[in-house]
């Protein structure tokens, strides 16, 4: 069977549980993880709301329903055909994983917590280990957060396999069904110093990610309350809080309160970057006008409308580079719309996000990225598209070909500087 790209089909909790292990090993931090699983998350988020993403899984449904399965689940087989998933990026046997899927999401949590101790037994490697436990603790978090926060309190710092970031979703998701226990529970534990940050400057990352959590489940009940929760903390540390939240997409009726909350607790530089991010996110579902709701929404002024769009425009594309190679079509639709919201940003966006495509784990080649940059250069010859690629592209990694497109920049002390840096 060919191999079928897995973000069309499996469910969100269980694709994000393989990535944020993945991602997990790769990376320092929890806000890392975060910003390394946007493109991943927001994927499946585009595919799930197409029409046709569940077919699949419904059809066979019909004729095969979960308390109807025979076999129990084969975690070490499971394992197995997940670490394929991740080597490959695709599928080899499409029913099995149905299969597992359709076992795994009828479980209750007496059930999960079951498969969390027969998948400790098992004789796997890390990896292999923590793809599953994360994919059985996504659920959890979905069905129990507090017994999730509760089995796994002894993890809560655990930010290289993922654990971390999945506590602090457990966070939010509790205090969606108990806003007063979830605050309770997160104030006694910063007070046993559960929270204590060992780093020389005393800032507490894993602290910031469960504030981020907490803060954007009270943005969509109580944005007063989320905006004195995060008031409490330093000015310095608040970006980090939209750092573990400010990745995720707002519904649109949040929107507004999430662009009031930045622009009164951030910084003009901090808040300009997360209402772009935010821009991004809803850019990579492939839909510009959400975008265009979003920035009427916020009221946007015309610099945050600018780096909205700008953002936007990136992460268009660069929802697209997870999945396949990126093509001038694809790239014309981004700069044709820019076009109509920052016209004299399109040339610098293209050579970014060109650059950036071979950082986000797809198949697009620097040669192929750098072809179709010198093509958009013919026609123009604005040096924007050059510098704009060679300061995001992996230029040091292919110094001949990135030198070729510095020569090609006109301005003498732009070209001389891109040189330099390719020494």
């Amino acid at each position: 069977m060919s191999t079928v790209k897995p973000i069309h089909f499996i469910a969100p909790v269980i694709a994000l549980a393989i990535a944020g292990a993945i991602l997990g090993a790769q990376r320092n931090s929890i806000s890392e993880l975060e910003a390394g699983s946007t493109v991943l998350r927001q994927h499946i988020e585009a595919a799930n709301s197409r029409p046709d993403s569940g077919q699949p899984a419904s059809r066979s449904a019909r004729s095969n329903q979960p308390g109807k399965e025979k076999d129990a689940i084969d975690w070490k087989e499971m394992a197995e055909s997940f670490g394929d998933m991740q080597r490959t990026g695709g599928i080899k046997d499409m029913r099995k994983l149905m299969s597992f899927q359709r076992k795994i999401q009828a479980m209750d949590k007496d059930g999960l917590v079951a498969a969390l101790d027969q998948i400790a037994a098992l004789e796997l490697d890390d990896l292999q280990k923590t793809m599953l436990e994360n994919m059985v603790v996504g659920l959890l978090v979905q069905k129990d957060p507090e017994l999730a926060l509760a089995r796994f309190a002894h993890r809560i710092g655990d930010d290289r396999t993922g654990m971390g970031w999945q506590l602090a979703n457990a966070l939010g998701e509790w205090a969606k069904k108990d806003q007063p226990a979830a605050i309770a529970w997160f104030d006694k534990e910063i007070a046993a110093g559960t929270f204590d940050s060992k780093s020389l400057d005393g800032k507490s990352q894993v602290r910031m990610s469960f504030e981020g959590g907490l803060v954007a489940s009270l943005l969509g009940s109580d944005p007063k309350a989320a905006e004195a929760r995060l008031a409490t903390l330093p000015a310095d540390q608040r970006k980090e809080v939209f750092d573990g939240f400010g990745f995720r997409q707002m519904k649109p009726d949040e929107y507004s309160a999430f662009a009031d909350l930045a622009r009164s607790q951030l910084s003009e530089k901090e808040r300009m970057e997360v209402l772009g991010k935010q821009a991004s996110t809803i850019a990579m579902t492939g839909n510009f006008k959400k975008v265009e709701d979003y920035m009427e929404s916020i009221a946007a002024t015309p610099e945050e409308r600018v780096r909205s769009a700008e953002d936007a425009a990136r992460g268009s594309i660069l929802g697209k580079a997870f999945q396949s190679k990126i093509t001038p079509g694809k790239i014309d639709t981004m700069r044709e719309w820019l076009g109509t919201q920052a016209p004299g940003s399109v040339d610098k966006v293209t050579g970014e996000t060109l650059g950036t495509v071979m950082n986000y784990g797809g198949t697009t080649k620097f040669s192929e990225a750098s072809e179709m940059l010198l093509q958009y250069h013919a026609e123009n010859g604005n040096d924007d598209l050059l510098t704009g690629f060679l300061e995001k592209a992996q230029a040091r990694e292919n110094k001949e070909e990135a030198r070729a497109i510095a020569e090609r920049i006109s301005d003498p002390e732009r070209r001389g500087k891109a040189l330099e840096s390719l020494k």
